[in-house]
C-alpha cells in the first residue's frame, strides 16, 4: 500500500507541475490590472478641444489678418472620442442611474463573462502607448481575472515629413516578447475573443490611416487623409493636396499632445477676385428644353443668313445657366459642422457656389467660391479658386481650355498642382497641361439645340460657336 500511496502522490505532483506550467504560470504571466482614465471620459474633454477650435475658427472669420489655425489634440480628447465610439451601444456605461449594473463599468462585453474595459492612450513627446484592458467575470459579476495589453509606438518623422507610428514594444500581461511574436500572440488572443483579427478591428474602427502588418506601423499621411476626405467631399481632398504641396500644414508632438498648425489664411479670397455673374438657374428639365428650342430656332435663322460659316453667340449668363444645370450638385457642396461646447451647440457651415464662368475679351475663366460661415455671425471666411484660359477645339471635336494662370487666394497653382486637383474629380480631364472637355459632354450640355459644333472661341466676352445643323 505504501508504494501505491507514493505512486499516487507522484502522479498528483506531476499533474501539479503540468497544471502550473500550462495553466497557472500563463495565467499569472498574462494577468494585468488596468485602470482606464475615467477622468478623460467626461464632456469637458471634448469641450476644451472644441472651445479652442471655435475660438480659432471665429478669429479666422472675423480677423482678415488671422491666417493660422492652431490646435492641440491632447490625450484626454483622443481617449474621450475612443470611449464614445466603443461604448456607443452600452447605455449603462458610466451612467449614474445604473451604478449597480455590471455594464456600468465596462464599455462592452465579449460573450457572457469578458468585460471589455476599453482602449486608451498615453502620449509623450516621442511615444504613444495604447492600452487595452479586460476582466473575466463570474455569473454574479465578480472579477475572477484581469488582463491587459500595452502597445508602445515610437512617433517617427519620415523623410517626406509625414508622421507614422512604429511599434516599439508589445506587452501582453507581464510578458514582453519580440514585436513579431507579441503581435502574433496578441492577434491570436484577440481573434479567439472577438472572432476578428487586429487588422479587421483597425479597419472597422479607424476610418483613415494605413496599418502595415509587416512593418508593424500605422501611417496617417497625405495619401491616407486624402482618401478619407474624398469620401466626405472631393473638394476637401483637393484642398488637402494643395496644403501638402505648399507645406501649409505643420505637425509636432509634445507631452501636451499633437500640435497642429494650418496656414489656411493663404487661401483667403482676394479683393480682386471676380464675383459670380447674374444668370437664370434652371429649376427643371422644361427650362432647359425651352432654352435649347429657342437656341435651335436662332441657329436655323443664322444658318439661313450665313450657310457657309454660321455662328451663334452664347452670353456669359447663357453659359452659366448651361453649366449650372449640367453640374447640378456634382461640385457644389453644403457641409454642416457642429459640435458642443459647455452644453451649447456651435454650428458652422462649409459651402460653395457651383463652378461659374466669366468671359472677358478672348479669355474664359472658371471659378469656385468656398465659404466657411458660423451661425449668428455675419462675416464669413471666403476662399476662391480661379483659372483663366483660352478656348479652342481639337481635331476630335473636344473643347480645349489652354490654361493661362490659376490661383487659390495668394497661392499660385502651377500645372503640377492643377493636375493633382483635377485628378480628384477625373483622371481624363487634365491632358498635357490643358483641360479637355470631351465632345460627348458638350453634346449632352447642348442636347436639343440641333447644333453640330465645328469650332468655338471666346470673343468680345461671348462664347462664339461655329456650327452645322443636325436636321
Amino acid at each position: 500500500m505504501n508504494w501505491l500511496v507514493k505512486r499516487i502522490l507522484k502522479i498528483f505532483l506531476v499533474l501539479g507541475i503540468i497544471v502550473t506550467l500550462f495553466v497557472v504560470t500563463p495565467l499569472i504571466l498574462l494577468s494585468k490590472q488596468t485602470t482606464p482614465p475615467l477622468d478623460h471620459y467626461v464632456s469637458q474633454s471634448e469641450s476644451d478641444f472644441y472651445d479652442s477650435l471655435d475660438a480659432d475658427l471665429t478669429n479666422l472669420i472675423l480677423d482678415n489678418n488671422d491666417d493660422t489655425l492652431e490646435l492641440t489634440i491632447d490625450e484626454a480628447f483622443i481617449n474621450r472620442i475612443i470611449q464614445k465610439k466603443l461604448s456607443e451601444d452600452n447605455r449603462f456605461y458610466l451612467n449614474d442611474e445604473h451604478t449597480d449594473d455590471i455594464a456600468y463599468g465596462y464599455m462592452s462585453f465579449i460573450g457572457n463573462h469578458i468585460g471589455f474595459k476599453g482602449v486608451w492612450t498615453t502620449l509623450s513627446d516621442d511615444q504613444l502607448i495604447v492600452t487595452v484592458g479586460a476582466d473575466y467575470l463570474n455569473s454574479s459579476g465578480s472579477v475572477l481575472y484581469q488582463t491587459g495589453l500595452d502597445i508602445s509606438f515610437n512617433i517617427v518623422l519620415s523623410e517626406n515629413n509625414q508622421y507614422y507610428l512604429e511599434v516599439n514594444q508589445i506587452n501582453i500581461g507581464k510578458i514582453s516578447l519580440s514585436n513579431r511574436a507579441a503581435f502574433k500572440l496578441a492577434n491570436t488572443l484577440i481573434s479567439a475573443l472577438t472572432e476578428k483579427s487586429i487588422n479587421e478591428i483597425i479597419a472597422n474602427n479607424l476610418t483613415f490611416g494605413a496599418f502595415d502588418q509587416e512593418a508593424l506601423s500605422f501611417t496617417v499621411g497625405e495619401t491616407e487623409l486624402a482618401t478619407y476626405l474624398y469620401d466626405i467631399d472631393p473638394t476637401f481632398s483637393a484642398l488637402l493636396k494643395v496644403i501638402y504641396e505648399e507645406e501649409l500644414l505643420i505637425l509636432d508632438v509634445s507631452d501636451e499632445g499633437f500640435d497642429v498648425s494650418l496656414g489656411i489664411g493663404a487661401f483667403r479670397r482676394l479683393s480682386t477676385d471676380v464675383n459670380e455673374p447674374v444668370f437664370i438657374s434652371w429649376g427643371e428639365e422644361a427650362d432647359k428644353v425651352l432654352f435649347m428650342f429657342n437656341l435651335a430656332q436662332n441657329a436655323a435663322i443664322n444658318f439661313g443668313m450665313n450657310p457657309i460659316n454660321p455662328k451663334i453667340d452664347l452670353s456669359e449668363a447663357d453659359v452659366n445657366s448651361i453649366l449650372d444645370y449640367t453640374l447640378q450638385e456634382d461640385v457644389q457642396f453644403d457641409i454642416p459642422i457642429t459640435f458642443v461646447v459647455d452644453d451649447e451647440t456651435i454650428e458652422y457651415t462649409f459651402s460653395s457656389t457651383n463652378l461659374f464662368i466669366r468671359m472677358d475679351d478672348d479669355v474664359l475663366s472658371i471659378h469656385l467660391m468656398m465659404t466657411l460661415s458660423k451661425t449668428g455671425v455675419v462675416q464669413t471666411f471666403d476662399m476662391q479658386f480661379n483659372l483663366t484660359s483660352n478656348v479652342s477645339m481639337n481635331d476630335q471635336g473636344d473643347m480645349v481650355l489652354t490654361i493661362l494662370d490659376s490661383n487659390l487666394g495668394s497661392v499660385t497653382l502651377d500645372t503640377d498642382i492643377l493636375d493633382i486637383l483635377f485628378s480628384v474629380f477625373s483622371d481624363t480631364l487634365f491632358v498635357d497641361d490643358t483641360i479637355v472637355i470631351p465632345k460627348e459632354q458638350l453634346n449632352a450640355m447642348l442636347e436639343g439645340s440641333n447644333l453640330i459644333i465645328n469650332d468655338m472661341v471666346v470673343s468680345d466676352g461671348d462664347l462664339s460657336i461655329y456650327y452645322g445643323l443636325d436636321i
